[in-house]
């Protein structure tokens, strides 16, 4: 959570300026009434994120058989929900 927010709080200081040090919490929330429904949304949003990795594949890892999916398989999957993948 706390890196989602501080994505959040770089996409707002970007989006509106005058709040560039500004940035009051308020526990959780933000003083600001602006910024706390936009936080709602935020989170709200990433919460609807569901990416489909499809069937899985059987391997064996330390004596027990255990679900996995080709790295490859979540990269495609991942991309096809509009979602950007990190790059090492």
């Amino acid at each position: 959570m706390e890196e989602s927010r501080k994505q959040f709080e770089a996409w707002i200081t970007e989006w509106w300026p005058q709040v560039k040090g500004n940035i009051c919490r308020d526990g959780d929330s933000y003083s600001n009434h602006f910024m706390n429904y936009a936080w709602e949304g935020w989170q709200a949003s990433r919460r609807a994120i569901a990416v489909n990795l499809g069937k899985p594949i059987y391997v064996k890892y330390n004596g027990d058989f255990i679900h996995a999916w080709p790295a490859y398989n979540v990269d495609i999957a991942i991309r096809a929900a509009g979602l950007r993948v990190k790059e090492k």
